[in-house]
């Protein structure tokens, strides 16, 4: 196989994509060793076909203009891929006006723990993001994190986590806790809400069997 000529036609398929090293060597090229692909990528990028905008991560450069944000988010969280936490969420939902200076980004498309494109801060979070998925971590991220959202709208930080508590299911906050850890008092917060909106559940048994050193 022509491993140089293979990432060509790749990139002349998805001109103004991301491509992310670490990612992509893992799920579409995993014939191709880490170091041969990185070799190809600098002589792309030598090439102008792609442009370095990270460590291990390239843009596809295209003959219309490239939008950087817009390509980041359709890599990262479109697609079921990821969801954005933090001040953008609390924008995004009116539940609190906050100036956006990083952009925090739950999202399954990275290998490492955490990595930084600029001023979105990704973390990694192995998960399929259906609705359902969203709105229950939208409810559990705003339940854990609430004393840091400013000038917060009650009204609709109320109706977005009754939304996410009624999504809930046993079998997807169990994926959803095996996959990232929330504090306790979380958990007890949520599982009060699920009592009070009469949701079977066994949250509390579900987070214990996870983190049974927790207590």
């Amino acid at each position: 196989m022509n491993y140089t000529q293979t990432l060509r036609e790749f990139c002349k398929q998805n001109q103004g994509h991301i491509f992310d090293v670490q990612y992509e060597q893992n799920h579409r090229f995993s014939l191709v060793p880490y170091k041969t692909l990185l070799k190809i990528l600098n002589r792309l990028v030598e090439e102008d076909i792609v442009s370095s905008i990270s460590k291990g991560v390239y843009i596809i450069n295209s003959d219309e203009e490239l939008n950087i944000d817009n390509a980041i988010k359709e890599y990262y969280i479109d697609y079921f891929s990821g969801m954005m936490i933090g001040k953008a969420l609390y924008n995004y939902y009116d539940i609190g006006d906050q100036d956006e200076d990083s952009i925090e980004v739950y999202t399954n498309k990275i290998i490492s723990n955490n990595k930084t494109i600029g001023k979105y801060h990704l973390i990694k979070f192995d998960t399929h993001f259906c609705d359902e998925v969203v709105r229950l971590v939208t409810a559990l991220e705003l339940i854990e994190k609430v004393s840091t959202i400013k000038d917060i709208n009650y009204i609709r930080y109320n109706e977005e986590i009754e939304s996410g508590v009624k999504s809930y299911t046993n079998e997807i906050f169990k994926e959803l806790i095996t996959n990232h850890r929330y504090k306790y008092s979380t958990i007890a917060t949520l599982d009060e809400m699920l009592q009070r909106f009469s949701i079977e559940n066994n949250a509390l048994s579900i987070y214990k069997e996870n983190y049974i050193n927790a207590f």
